[in-house]
C-alpha cells in the first residue's frame, strides 16, 4: 500500500531567523521584509527531506498554480462536507477515513455493488476498522462510495488541467506534493514567501540547494540535543516519568482508547516503521477539529514515549502540541501530575529558549498564572511542585464556586484574594491583583480546548511462516520514475514542526468549525534505530 507520510521537528524560532539571515547572506541580495509567519514556514521548508525540498522549490517557481490548485481544494473539500453531512458525526469521520485511500474507494466503486466476499478481497491489506467501514458502506450505501468517487475524479482532472501546460519536472512536482496536503496549504497560505522562494532558485539554485542541505543539519542536530534532554529529564526524575505516564494514560482514555489498548504494547518494528497515511487534500479533515489536524496518529506518538513489552518507557519523540495544549488546559492535571509540570518548566525555561508552540503553551500558562506563583518559581525548583500543586487546586475551587466550565481570570483573583491562606505555597500580597491587557504582555493566545482525537488503533498481524532468508543478490538500478515511499524511520520530520510550532504564525484567524479548513499542523525528530538495523 503506497503512503506518504511526513513529519517535523521542533524547532526555535531563533534558528529559524537565523536560518533566513544566512539564507539572504548566501543570495548576496538585499535582505527582505521576512515576517515571523515567514520565518515559520521557512523553517518548515528547511526540515523537510530533500526530495521533498526539491519538488517545493520546483513548485514555487509557479505560484499562480499553487492558487488555482488551492481553489480546486476549496471547493472539493466543501463538496465533500456536503455529501457526508446527513450522517452522524461518528458516520462522517468513517467517510472521511475511507477518503484517505481514494484509491480504495474507486475499488470498491468499479463494477458495481459487490459481495461481502469480494469486499474483503479488496480491502485485506487495510487496518481493521478501514476493512469494517468499507464493508459497512460498500453493502449498505453504495450511492455515497458512487459520490465520493466521482468528486476524486473530478478533482482530479481539474488538478490535471491546471498543470497540463507547464513543464514535466513541473507537473511531477506538484502531483508528488498533493500527497502533502500540509505543504500545498503552507505554500498557499505563505504565498508571499513561496513566490521569494521561487525566484531565488531560479536564479541559483545550486547554492539555494546547499544552504538548504546545511540549514537542514542544523535543525536536525539542535532537536537531537532538545530530545535528549527531555530524555534526561524524564529518565533521572522518576515523580517526572511517573506522571508522565499517568497523563498518557488520561489522555488515551480521553481519546477513545480501550485500557487495554492502552496496555497493549506496539511491537518495535511497527513503531520504527510506522506509516501515517494523511486526510486526503481534495476532501479536507473533519469539519469540527479547531485546528489543523492532517495525519491521525495513536496516542502514544502524541504522547512521545510507547511501552515495550517489558513495561519500560521507549522515548521516540518529544510530547506533541496537542498533548502539551491537553494538559495545561485543564487544572486538574497540573494538581494530579505537577511534576509533569514541573518537567515542562524545567525543560522550556532552561538553556534551549525554545519558542515553538509546545514552549508557548508553557510560558503562556506562566504568564496566566504569574499572580499566584512565587516570585522565584521559575529560578528556585525548591517548591515548585507544591506551588503547581496549589495553583492548579486554586483554579479548581474558583471553578467549583462559580459553577460552569470555565472561570475567567478577573473572578478566579477575586477568589483568590478572599481565599489566599488556603494556599500557603502562592504569592501572598496586601495589593490587590492588577491584570496586564492580553495584549501588553507579549504572549501570544494559542490555547485551545482540546477536542478528541480520532484513536488509531494497533494494526495487528496474523502469525506466519517466516522463511529462511536467502543470500542478498547483486542490488540492480532502480528505475528513476520509482514511486517515493516515506516512513516513521526514514523521513526527516517536518510535520511536528507544523503541530508544534505552527499555532504561532498562523496569518489569519480559523474559520468556523463549519467550513472546511484545509492546513497543516507538523512534528517530529529522528526515531532511534533497533539494535542491529541499519541505515
Amino acid at each position: 500500500m503506497k503512503t506518504k507520510y511526513l513529519f517535523g521537528v521542533c524547532v526555535s524560532f531563533t534558528l529559524s531567523i537565523l536560518s533566513i539571515n544566512l539564507f539572504a547572506q548566501q543570495q548576496n541580495l538585499t535582505k527582505p521584509a521576512y515576517t515571523k509567519e515567514d520565518s515559520a514556514a521557512f523553517n518548515a521548508l528547511v526540515l523537510y527531506p530533500d526530495t521533498i525540498r526539491l519538488d517545493i522549490f520546483e513548485a514555487c517557481q509557479y505560484p499562480a498554480a499553487i492558487v488555482n490548485i488551492a481553489s480546486i481544494q476549496k471547493n472539493s473539500g466543501n463538496e465533500f462536507a456536503r455529501i457526508v453531512s446527513s450522517y452522524s458525526k461518528d458516520g462522517q469521520e468513517e467517510l472521511w477515513n475511507l477518503g484517505r485511500y481514494p484509491d480504495l474507494i474507486s475499488k470498491l466503486v468499479q463494477g458495481g455493488v459487490k459481495s461481502e466476499q469480494e469486499i474483503n478481497a479488496i480491502v485485506s491489506g487495510y487496518p481493521d476498522e478501514t476493512r469494517k467501514s468499507a464493508l459497512k458502506y460498500g453493502r449498505n450505501d453504495f450511492e455515497v462510495l458512487q459520490k465520493i468517487d466521482n468528486l476524486q475524479r473530478e478533482s482530479s482532472a481539474q488538478f490535471e488541467q491546471t498543470i497540463a501546460d507547464y513543464p514535466q519536472i513541473t507537473k511531477d512536482a506538484y502531483r508528488e506534493l498533493i500527497g502533502f496536503p500540509e505543504i500545498m496549504n503552507l505554500l498557499n497560505d505563505h504565498l508571499n514567501f513561496a513566490v521569494r522562494v521561487g525566484d531565488r532558485y531560479r536564479r541559483d539554485p545550486q547554492r539555494v540547494i546547499h544552504r538548504m542541505d546545511s540549514l537542514n543539519l542544523v535543525a536536525v542536530r539542535q532537536n537531537l540535543e532538545e530530545l535528549q534532554a527531555w530524555k534526561d529529564s524524564v529518565q533521572k526524575n522518576p515523580e517526572e516519568l511517573k506522571d508522565l505516564k499517568n497523563a498518557a494514560n488520561e489522555y488515551a482514555q480521553d481519546n477513545g482508547y480501550t485500557q487495554d489498548e492502552i496496555n497493549t504494547s506496539p511491537p518495535p518494528q511497527y513503531v520504527y516503521n510506522y506509516v501515517s497515511v494523511p486526510y486526503s487534500y481534495w476532501f479536507g479533515y473533519p469539519t469540527w477539529y479547531p485546528y489543523y489536524y492532517w495525519y491521525p496518529y495513536p496516542f502514544w506518538f502524541d504522547c512521545g514515549f510507547y511501552y515495550d513489552m517489558y513495561g519500560n518507557i521507549v522515548i521516540i519523540g518529544m510530547p506533541s502540541y496537542y498533548f502539551t495544549n491537553w494538559y495545561f488546559y485543564y487544572p486538574h492535571h497540573w494538581h494530579h501530575y505537577p511534576h509533569l509540570c514541573n518537567g515542562y518548566i524545567r525543560h522550556y525555561y532552561g538553556p534551549r529558549h525554545s519558542t515553538s508552540s509546545n514552549s508557548l503553551i508553557v510560558r503562556g500558562w506562566v504568564s496566566d498564572n504569574h499572580s499566584y506563583l512565587p516570585e522565584d518559581f521559575i529560578s528556585n525548583p525548591t517548591r515548585r511542585v507544591e506551588a503547581i500543586q496549589q495553583v492548579g487546586q486554586l483554579n479548581i475551587d474558583a471553578l467549583k464556586e462559580k459553577g460552569g466550565s470555565s472561570v475567567s481570570p478577573e473572578v478566579r483573583d477575586q477568589y483568590y484574594e478572599k481565599n489566599s491562606t488556603k494556599y500557603p505555597a502562592l504569592k501572598h500580597s496586601a495589593e490587590p491583583i492588577i491584570r496586564p491587557d492580553v495584549k501588553q504582555r507579549n504572549i501570544p493566545e494559542i490555547r485551545e480546548e482540546p477536542i478528541k482525537q480520532p484513536p488509531v488503533r494497533i494494526q495487528k498481524e496474523e502469525p506466519r511462516n517466516v522463511p529462511t532468508p536467502k543470500p542478498t543478490p547483486t542490488p540492480t538500478p532502480k528505475p528513476a520514475v520509482e514511486p517515493r515511499k516515506y516512513n516513521f524511520e526514514q523521513i526527516n520530520k517536518a510535520q511536528d514542526y507544523h503541530r508544534n510550532t505552527w499555532e504561532q504564525a498562523q496569518p489569519t484567524p480559523r474559520q468556523s468549525p463549519s467550513v472546511v479548513r484545509p492546513q497543516p499542523p507538523i512534528r517530529q525528530t529522528p526515531v532511534p534505530q533497533p539494535p542491529g538495523k541499519k541505515k
